[in-house]
């Protein structure tokens, strides 16, 4: 089976590239997407072509509602314990926290707190081992089997990472742009907070053909993944206070990203790139985020 989702893939992907609007939005329940990847083939590869078209699917229940908010605390508290600093993984290095507020490489602007975890560290947290039933399928789906990156260290050049941001309230968020994924093709975003309860507007969008704002986050509760190929033009919304809250340092919007990534043992790591850089040479990008012989890095 994983031979046969790899190929789906592969064989779009030698004539057409990667999508870079949205299509449409899909809501699932994951026991339904664990017993289409496991069991139904054919539905399986219809729904890689969904996501090639530029679809976005909410999974549904991904994450115990108290796993989920446990992780966010636990994070939280780990991040008080040790201080900031930013590393590149070109060797197996620790876990680490940091804080970003300025432009990056690609034309688009970030502000928000980063907690990295690395597979090859100890799982302190419980985070991997929470989700490993779900990120399983999803590297099945993806043609990666099971086991796919698992093992992986950065000499190996693409690793497994677990993301962890949090957005501050009315300060927090990241402008259009859109990230390479020629390995794991479909980003994992797994909600850790909701619209409307811990914050009032903003989050997650994606823009479609029109070059409008498609709003996702209303649709997601916590527990809940968005997925999507992240060529598709993505951005976070400053989340917006409660009316009549008291602010605290943990308030905002949170998020786990389970990626498959470029280690910094690569010679040139292709980068994300903002809306903008890409409307000035869309071809350039849509070329470099296929690479050759199916995503060999070098």
């Amino acid at each position: 089976m994983n031979k046969q989702y790899h190929q789906v893939w592969e064989n779009f992907l030698e004539k057409n590239y990667f999508p870079t609007h949205v299509r449409n939005v899909v809501e699932i329940e994951f026991s339904d997407f664990t017993d289409m990847v496991w069991t139904n083939q054919t539905l399986s590869e219809k729904c890689i072509l969904d996501f090639l078209a530029g679809d976005v699917f909410i999974i549904k229940n991904v994450l115990d509602y108290n796993i989920s908010n446990k992780i966010k605390k636990d994070v939280y508290e780990y991040g008080k314990t040790i201080p900031e600093q930013y590393l590149q993984a070109n060797t197996t290095i620790p876990n680490f926290h940091h804080t970003s507020d300025y432009g990056v490489v690609g034309g688009y602007t970030e502000c928000a707190h980063s907690y990295i975890f690395w597979r090859w560290n100890p799982d302190n947290l419980d985070i991997f081992k929470s989700l490993n039933d779900f990120w399983d399928t999803i590297k099945i789906f993806n043609g990666l089997g099971q086991h796919g990156l698992k093992d992986n260290l950065p000499e190996d050049k693409i690793i497994d990472r677990v993301q962890i941001l949090h957005y501050p309230i009315n300060v927090g968020k990241i402008t259009p742009h859109c990230d390479v994924a020629r390995w794991q093709k479909t980003n994992v975003a797994i909600s850790l907070t909701e619209k409307g309860t811990d914050y009032e507007d903003g989050g997650l969008y994606c823009i479609n053909k029109d070059e409008q704002k498609v709003e996702i986050e209303s649709r997601s509760k916590i527990g809940d993944a968005i997925v999507w190929l992240p060529s598709v033009f993505h951005g976070v919304d400053e989340p917006k206070g409660m009316k009549n809250d008291h602010q605290c340092d943990m308030e905002g919007r949170w998020q786990l990203l389970a990626q498959g990534i470029q280690s910094w043992c690569i010679k040139e790591r292709v980068v994300s790139v903002s809306y903008d850089n890409f409307k000035e040479d869309p071809q350039k990008v849509l070329e470099a985020y296929i690479f050759n012989e199916n995503g060999k890095v070098e």
